[in-house]
């Protein structure tokens, strides 16, 4: 037995602890190092009608799908038939939001950095149809700004369905069948779907939402909506995520160039210290100085993390059925990387500062997905969120409580207590050095007053 495989043995032993102290009904993880692949399942696949989770099991992966579909973009570039520099409008003569010069302007290498700057989380369903994305696309007309385009990095739900319908106009196929044929045929992405007919013949889970005293609440409906494929869309077993990040491990065969991968891999769009900075749909951060690319992906109940260290020859990958899963995941992530790569992410350190340091940082911030009010109390900042709601489901989350904050940076603060625990939450000033905008979430919140 290699040693790789003896730690994986022990950290699945954890993933069964951890697990179950956070309520979670299942998870399948798995590793790939070198050329060693192992892979876990613990739990079942759904509290109500349940089967065991292995690593044929198939979950969503959420938003960890953009960055397919940008991989896809860089094929059609590779091909002659996409310029990442080119206006939206070179492809979509039709295309709108409020902002007519925005709309004019924006390039498609805005709509993969999450750097268009307009509401990000539209989430319209327009039906199962073809013309699923043509539409959505159209209804986009008066959707507004948040932020100037490149004035700061916001998560952008809607800027990678655009980018899908912009895939199906250069291909001329749907997205579904467009990513199938750039990449999931080329991987041998087998066990890779869009589409719930598909998803049914095979083991899968249900999302849930845990609950303190009714535990695991099975998340109704299960499937996001077509439009929304482009931005998370996809359902794979943890072989399939694994065999889809060890290929951007690689030189960018069979269908990129190592160029055009390097171009994804680098950064392109600065975020924070904590999430590191954007590139084409991957996160470049580091772990101890050690370049990482990673992207997560939650859907309805679900949560997903895959985490690839080049430097290592290492992929990481984890599929939760809760929404309280992105704690399990953290937890399994920071053990491998520190015991199979000695690489330990350092904790933020908390600044003590007066009432009248803190002062500037109260008031509410609001996008159309959430309000958030920062407020002080007895010397302490504290952060309120109340969410709006902007997916159709059948059980509704009761709102978050009051969340006790501390200064660790300039215009930065962390969390220090509750079920928000070490979330990051930073302030933009403008030009004159006045806040503006908190982010939150990497979405970005105008200040309202």
């Amino acid at each position: 037995m290699s040693e790789n495989k003896q730690k994986f043995d022990q950290l699945c032993g954890l993933v069964d602890e951890w697990r179950e102290e956070l309520g979670i009904p299942g998870t399948v993880m798995g590793i790939s190092i070198g050329d060693e692949t192992f892979t876990y399942g613990s739990g079942v696949t759904s509290a109500t009608n349940p089967l065991p989770m292995n690593d044929e099991t198939l979950a969503q992966i959420g938003s960890t799908t953009k960055t397919v579909t940008a991989t896809a973009m860089m094929c059609l570039v590779e091909q002659g038939k996409l310029d990442l520099n080119a206006p939206i409008r070179q492809y979509l003569p039709d295309f709108k939001v409020k902002d007519e010069d925005v709309a004019a302007k924006v390039t498609v290498k805005h709509l993969i950095t999450h750097s268009a700057g307009w509401i990000g989380d539209l989430f319209t369903d327009t039906g199962d149809g073809d013309d699923a994305l043509a539409e959505y696309v159209r209804l986009m007309e008066n959707t507004e700004q948040l932020a100037p385009p490149d004035r700061t990095f916001s998560y952008n739900n809607a800027a990678f369905c655009i980018a899908g319908r912009i895939i199906e106009v250069v291909t001329g196929l749907v997205y579904e069948t467009a990513i199938k044929q750039l990449i999931f045929e080329p991987l041998g992405m087998e066990h890779a779907f869009f589409f719930p007919k598909d998803v049914m013949t095979y083991r899968f889970v249900v999302g849930h939402r845990v609950d303190e005293e009714q535990g695991p609440i099975v998340q109704r409906p299960w499937p996001i909506p077509r439009s929304s494929n482009p931005a998370g869309g996809i359902v794979c077993d943890i072989k399939n995520l694994l065999t889809y990040g060890r290929y951007h491990l690689g030189d960018g065969s069979p269908m990129l160039s190592q160029e055009s991968f390097d171009l994804m891999h680098s950064p392109h769009f600065p975020i924070n210290d904590q999430d590191g900075s954007m590139g084409l749909a991957w996160f470049v951060g580091d772990v101890a100085g050690t370049k990482t690319l990673q992207h997560g992906g939650s859907t309805f109940g679900q949560q997903t993390q895959l985490l690839l260290v080049p430097e290592h020859d290492f992929v990481f990958g984890a599929m939760t059925n809760a929404d309280s899963g992105t704690k399990l995941n953290d937890k399994i992530e920071k053990w491998a990387l520190k015991e199979f790569l000695g690489l330990e992410e350092a904790e933020p350190e908390t600044i003590d500062a007066s009432p009248e340091e803190l002062a500037p940082y109260v008031g509410l911030y609001s996008r159309p997905a959430m309000d958030t009010e920062i407020r002080l109390e007895d010397g302490q900042v504290i952060m309120q969120i109340t969410s709006k709601d902007v997916l159709d489901t059948e059980d509704k989350a009761p709102q978050p409580p009051p969340a006790t904050m501390k200064l660790c940076g300039k215009d930065q603060m962390v969390v220090i207590d509750g079920m928000f625990k070490d979330l990051r939450v930073e302030f933009l000033r403008d030009d004159e050095g006045n806040i503006d905008y908190l982010r939150l979430g990497l979405r970005i919140n105008p200040r309202v007053n």
